[in-house]
């Protein structure tokens, strides 16, 4: 293992390693393919997901700074928000949320969990995710004005630091892989700030892992989360004094399942959740994996994915979101029977 990895502090917050399983029905309703799933929403803190892994290092950064609050940022139905959130309440620190939009009537999903965990929710009031950036950096420096300690965790939790999270995830995937004797071809995950991805594509790289990481983004353009996952891969290999480095060419990322935009279930990613629980009993989401799982029975429909490959899907967690869109899953016309 890398030195540098071994000396940064972490927390230990999740349950680890999270199973690693094959999922024959699933799989054989897609035509006999060799499907498994990392199960990252059975990391057990916080209502699982796997945010909380990138927190292990981001938290203990902040205790070491003697921080009394974390401050972060997202949209109102945000996973990383509400695990943030919820290392604040365990660590006894205060825990501050900016969230695009205006309060909504009515709490439920991942909005209730962060009051329930006792945050301060401050909205922008505006839906633009991208205004929220100034918002959390004002509140900062209001915070500090007043004899505060605030750590500010960038949305998604997007730094090196966060990346070392799932640079960690790879190792326990490459142990698990090793003690199954398998050998998959492709790992496939939701991608939204691309921390997951990068931090994958880093770790597999220096456990020499010869596994392509198919990201389906459920936000930002192709072109963009490239961008965005190259920029992270650097700071993280400079981070961590990597002398291997991630070819750009690694970097494989769809964008053709996004629908009409981020936190805005699509047709498909709602009949890929009853596919999964209706298959497996397991639970998707309807803004990462759901979509995430509709890329990829599309890629194996259009025979991108071989059903002579072994596929690895990365269940990321994300179930509180479900609740917030009862009835279009609901009354969705993709019901299996």
């Amino acid at each position: 293992m890398n030195k540098n990895l071994l000396l940064r502090p972490r927390l230990k917050l999740a349950k680890l390693p999270t199973p690693l399983d094959r999922v024959e029905n699933l799989g054989k309703s897609l035509g006999n393919l060799d499907l498994w799933i990392k199960r990252d929403d059975l990391t057990g803190f916080g209502f699982g997901g796997n945010k909380v892994r990138s927190l292990e290092y981001l938290a203990a950064d902040a205790m070491k700074k003697n921080s009394n609050i974390l401050i972060t940022g997202g949209s109102h139905g945000s996973n990383h928000v509400r695990t943030t959130m919820a290392v604040a309440a365990h660590l006894g620190l205060k825990g501050l949320a900016v969230l695009s939009g205006t309060r909504p009537s009515t709490k439920n999903g991942n909005l209730l969990l962060d009051q329930l965990l006792g945050a301060k929710l401050i909205f922008t009031g505006d839906e633009n995710r991208s205004n929220i950036d100034n918002f959390i950096e004002d509140e900062v420096k209001r915070l500090q004005s007043l004899d505060e300690r605030p750590y500010l965790i960038r949305r998604g939790g997007v730094s090196s630091l966060g990346c070392i999270g799932y640079v960690s995830a790879a190792m326990e995937i490459c142990s698990q892989l090793q003690n199954l004797n398998l050998k998959p071809d492709i790992l496939l995950c939701a991608t939204g700030c691309g921390v997951t991805q990068a931090g994958l594509l880093v770790g597999f790289k220096l456990m020499g892992l010869n596994c392509q990481i198919y990201g389906i983004t459920v936000s930002r353009t192709r072109d963009e989360c490239i961008a965005q996952i190259k920029q992270l891969i650097d700071e993280t290999e400079e981070n961590l004094g990597l002398n291997s480095k991630v070819p750009s060419n690694d970097i494989f990322v769809f964008d053709e399942y996004i629908g009409d935009g981020y936190t805005m279930p699509t047709s498909k990613g709602i009949e890929a959740i009853h596919l999964v629980a209706q298959t497996e009993g397991i639970f998707l989401d309807p803004i990462y994996t759901g979509k995430a799982m509709a890329g990829l029975t599309d890629l194996v429909k259009k025979g991108h994915i071989g059903l002579d490959q072994k596929v690895i899907f990365l269940h990321t967690g994300g179930s509180p979101s479900i609740f917030s869109f009862s009835s279009e899953i609901s009354n969705s016309n993709n019901i299996i029977n």
